[in-house]
């Protein structure tokens, strides 16, 4: 093994404490990167500092929203307007679109009940219109909390509209946050403490090409502008994961399974939990389908399209149920592009 130094780095920002109150001291170290996007990079205009959980939560949301972008630019040449809501690390909601309230909305509406007390992220800048959408859309005359919202901007009316009691509501700004592309993904080394040193391993940098991939069926271009999300949000969940999207939002993630028909299952309860028809969705498994249980639950839930990889010793069997049951399947090697995150 080559060895090589690894810079520790320097004390960026002090927490509060830790996961819990009892953990600390509790802190954010920069290497000094130049990235942009590190998280000493991003501002706190208002509200307390953030824990410890937040800058973790921070760091999820930019996996999963500068995989949407480069998913976006690779396979449609532009990235739309991007939102995404999480809890505990794991997008709750997401959307994408080109009306900055709109794409807002939906990716609250995903999981109107896991995204409160959450984080949301925002590609475009906070006005007084989504500012008074973040807070009340579907609240019934109530205020949603939140513990922090991040984008690049927030005009002076709506960060005085979005200030929480005790504040709690984190808002925390980088302008790079609106310029994100292909280019945008961290391509730098992800570490994992384990006892006695750590563990290193390159990033998850994998971007499908649509068009380049096996096709069983017609799929048409809603559907897959729909697996492009889908995919995106999958592969930056905690795996085992199965993921739903309609319509440009993520209605059901099925995260943390520990076997992929538990995932599908999963998947289309939050969907159904959360109000959402199933009927005509896309899913997307980060990794291959050992049985064709997990097609087959998806299927009896109106799923028509489906995005993930090959591998399997079954692979023919899912091949063969999908043509069977009039489910569009798209196909790459696991080998190349397997969306295992936080496993």
């Amino acid at each position: 093994m080559t060895k090589s130094s690894i810079n520790l780095g320097e004390p960026a920002l002090e927490c509060k404490y830790g996961e819990n109150g009892y953990q600390t001291p509790a802190a954010l170290f920069s290497t000094g990167t130049d990235d942009p996007l590190a998280l000493d990079r991003f501002k706190v205009i208002q509200g307390t500092t953030p824990s410890y959980n937040n800058l973790c939560d921070l760091d999820r949301l930019l996996q999963t929203a500068t995989h949407i972008a480069a998913g976006y630019q690779v396979n449609n040449g532009s990235v739309p307007l991007i939102a995404v809501a999480c809890k505990h690390g794991n997008p709750c909601g997401a959307a994408v679109g080109d009306d900055p309230v709109k794409v807002a909305q939906m990716a609250l509406e995903g999981d109107l009940r896991a995204v409160f007390g959450g984080l949301v992220m925002l590609g475009y800048p906070v006005d007084e219109a989504v500012a008074e959408t973040l807070m009340t859309h579907k609240m019934d005359g109530g205020r949603r909390l939140l513990d922090g919202i991040i984008a690049p901007g927030f005009s002076d009316e709506a960060a005085g509209m979005l200030k929480r009691k005790g504040d709690k509501c984190r808002l925390m700004a980088n302008e790079a946050l609106g310029r994100l592309d292909r280019g945008s993904l961290d391509a730098s080394r992800r570490f994992r403490y384990v006892r006695g040193g750590f563990l290193a391993q390159p990033n998850y940098t994998f971007v499908p090409e649509m068009s380049s991939m096996e096709r069983i069926g017609e799929v048409d271009e809603g559907q897959i502008t729909d697996m492009i999300l889908a995919w995106a949000i999958g592969s930056t969940s905690n795996s085992n994961t199965v993921t739903l999207v309609s319509g440009g939002m993520l209605i059901g993630n099925g995260v943390g399974q520990q076997d992929r028909v538990g995932g599908c299952k999963l998947a289309v309860l939050r969907a159904r939990d959360a109000g959402h028809n199933t009927e005509a969705a896309v899913a997307y498994s980060d990794s291959f389908f050992p049985f064709v249980d997990g097609p087959a639950e998806l299927e009896a839930a109106g799923v028509k399209a489906i995005l993930a990889t090959s591998g399997s010793v079954r692979d023919e069997e899912v091949r063969q149920f999908c043509r069977d049951n009039g489910i569009a399947l798209v196909f790459y090697p696991d080998s190349a592009g397997r969306g295992f995150f936080g496993h």
